[in-house]
């Protein structure tokens, strides 16, 4: 796999024992074309996760539509492959993502379906920025996910969507320094960094937290996808290692 000149080559991944499906946050999508450029939002995950091995995919779902909407789409994916209904999965979320997956074993009931869910940068607790967001009027009728994201939606969200004893829970909370965080995200930091504290730019450290945390990740929200802008293009570690560390994790499980 081609590495940059500043990038250290990525170490393998492990080989887990059942299927992996990612799962992209708000705005996300799996491919796309922009002009000349194609772009993926697991940018390289799933071919590197696959030289090991494994049999990883991304689904896509609407980009911003409510996560009861989301995850009937992801619900509605996984019965009409037939290489992945009859046997448990490996969910990795990403922002938005993570909710969806949660969602889909609590309330969709693909408890028995699901071995693990690890989240990325998922706000659990809500963004901060959801509930600015909502102010600009005319938002929550266009993008109806970012009502399911603000402090108060999400707190309810935990209430009412526990998690499964059958299912085990990872999450990889992220924070940045300004310096190096992606500079598109430097507004949106220092908001939260006044109002929640540490931050990735999109989502607290402390929000991204659920279940067993397997360890937090010094970078930006898009760095953690592999989307390199500004300084955070100068760190040495493959956003890929990420994803390698989390199957070494599952592997170790049996998952």
């Amino acid at each position: 796999m081609a590495t940059s000149f500043f990038r250290d080559p990525p170490r393998p991944a492990a080989r887990c024992r059942y299927p992996i499906l990612l799962l992209h946050g708000l705005f996300g999508f799996v491919q796309k074309r922009f002009g000349l450029f194609e772009a993926n939002y697991f940018r390289g995950v799933a071919p590197y996760l696959n030289q090991a091995g494994n049999r990883a995919r991304a689904i896509g779902v609407h980009p911003w539509q409510t996560i009861d909407y989301r995850t009937r789409q992801i619900l509605s994916a996984i019965e009409n492959d037939p290489e992945l209904k009859d046997q448990p999965l490996n969910l990795i979320g990403h922002s938005m993502g993570g909710l969806d997956a949660r969602y889909a074993v609590s309330a969709l009931g693909l408890g028995d379906r699901v071995a693990s869910v690890t989240t990325i940068a998922t706000p659990h607790r809500g963004s901060f920025l959801a509930d600015l967001f909502l102010w600009i009027p005319g938002i929550r009728k266009a993008f109806p996910a970012i009502s399911n994201l603000t402090l108060k939606a999400t707190e309810e969200f935990n209430r009412e969507v526990p998690d499964d004893s059958r299912v085990r829970y990872l999450s990889i909370p992220a924070s940045s320094p300004f310096w190096s965080c992606c500079p598109l995200l430097w507004p949106t930091w220092l908001i939260l960094q006044i109002h929640s504290g540490a931050n990735d730019g999109q989502v607290s450290l402390e929000s991204a937290k659920w279940g067993e945390v397997l360890f937090e990740k010094r970078a930006d929200h898009v760095h953690l996808i592999g989307m390199r802008y500004g300084l955070n293009c100068l760190q040495r570690e493959s956003h890929l290692d990420i994803y390698g560390r989390i199957t070494e994790e599952l592997a170790k499980r049996g998952f």
